[in-house]
């Protein structure tokens, strides 16, 4: 169990320059498992641009793109192409501090799920988590930070395992899959152990190429009790990462903002960079730099918000032609283009193949 170093939670945590940042706690531990891995830790955190940070301090704050640089060098000094999940494994839930403590308390793990995303920014400001409850089912998705990079491949792959597999030593059962999904293409069999693959690993056949990063599993399971439950001290860990959240540097919300206002929109075709820029009061030029600070574009959010949907809508009877209507796009060929371009097959392929079925 790692432990935190004691602070006071009404310190401001130093700044660290521009874009998201994470709990360096996360860094010292990808660092010291990649070591037990093979590779030199320190040579790792100084390529990676962290050795100049108070890495002692657990609570304080690293570049989230740095964590990123870390993971992809930790793959290639230890030639795991499965680090992440194997890092993952060895994650427990007492390594989140006290966010862990507070999900380990909960009544439910509906309550914990909840809770956790709600003070996600605590452990990591720049990565996204969707939350979607239909009637009889939960999806999760996750969006990591900036262009895509191979560290993208590992962070969801990390995301999921610990939502889908570390669950189930919260609530003492495994946790029942729907679905497993991953945009990123099915790895190389010769990068994978014997009883490695990701199927094993999350115990359900992984789909590939799919237009989101995503989890379905049945909703049922949110209201099952977890064992540790205990109301008084999850009010007091409730207290204490709130008041540990409130003296972060205040969030910046732009792309989020951005990325609700075109959903709200999608469909309508006066969705340009310039409208965005007067909804949001700014300039264009303004805008676009600032979204560019937070590792994406106007299009880049676009693209995001209509893989996402296309998802959802290819799960329903929808005509082929009003889907593309409602993803903004003027013709129903330009949809069938960007969606090849998403997964490599057509929007009648996949749906074939029952992969937007949720």
């Amino acid at each position: 169990m790692t432990h935190a170093k004691s602070t006071d939670s009404r310190r401001q945590p130093a700044a660290v320059g521009p874009g998201p940042t994470m709990w360096a706690r996360m860094a010292v531990q990808l660092a010291n498992f990649a070591e037990k891995s093979g590779a030199q830790r320190d040579s790792l955190l100084a390529d990676a641009g962290l050795a100049r940070y108070d890495l002692a301090d657990l609570d304080s704050r690293v570049p989230l793109q740095a964590v990123y640089r870390l993971i992809e060098l930790a793959v290639e000094r230890t030639g795991d192409q499965l680090f992440g999940l194997r890092f993952s494994q060895q994650f427990q839930f007492e390594d989140l501090d006290a966010l862990g403590f507070l999900m380990a308390t909960s009544p439910t793990l509906g309550h914990a799920f909840e809770r956790s995303m709600r003070y996600y920014r605590l452990w990591n400001d720049g990565e996204h988590y969707g939350f979607y409850k239909d009637d009889d089912q939960v999806r999760i998705t996750f969006t990591p930070h900036g262009p895509w990079r191979p560290a993208h491949r590992h962070a969801v792959e990390m995301a999921f395992y610990d939502i889908a597999v570390n669950s189930a030593r919260l609530i003492g059962r495994a946790v029942p899959l729907r679905h497993v999904r991953f945009r990123h293409a099915a790895l190389d069999p010769d990068d994978q152990l014997p009883g490695q693959s990701l199927d094993e690993f999350f115990g359900i056949e992984v789909e590939f190429r799919a237009p989101i990063d995503e989890l379905i599993f049945p909703a049922s399971i949110l209201s099952i009790p977890l064992p540790e439950s205990n109301p008084a001290m999850c009010q007091f860990f409730e207290r204490y990462t709130r008041e540990k959240l409130a003296v972060l540097p205040a969030p910046a919300p732009l792309r989020e903002r951005a990325r609700q206002w075109i959903a709200a929109h999608l469909h309508q075709p006066d969705l340009t960079l310039g409208e965005l820029a007067r909804q949001l009061k700014l300039s264009r030029r303004t805008l676009q730099r600032r979204l560019r600070d937070e590792g994406t574009s106007m299009n880049a959010l676009l693209d995001e918000v209509r893989r996402e949907r296309a998802s959802v809508f290819l799960g329903s009877a929808m005509a082929i032609a009003e889907i593309a209507y409602m993803l903004g796009y003027s013709e129903s060929s330009a949809f069938h283009r960007a969606f090849k371009r998403w997964t490599g097959q057509t929007p009648e392929a996949f749906r074939e193949q029952g992969v937007g079925t949720v």
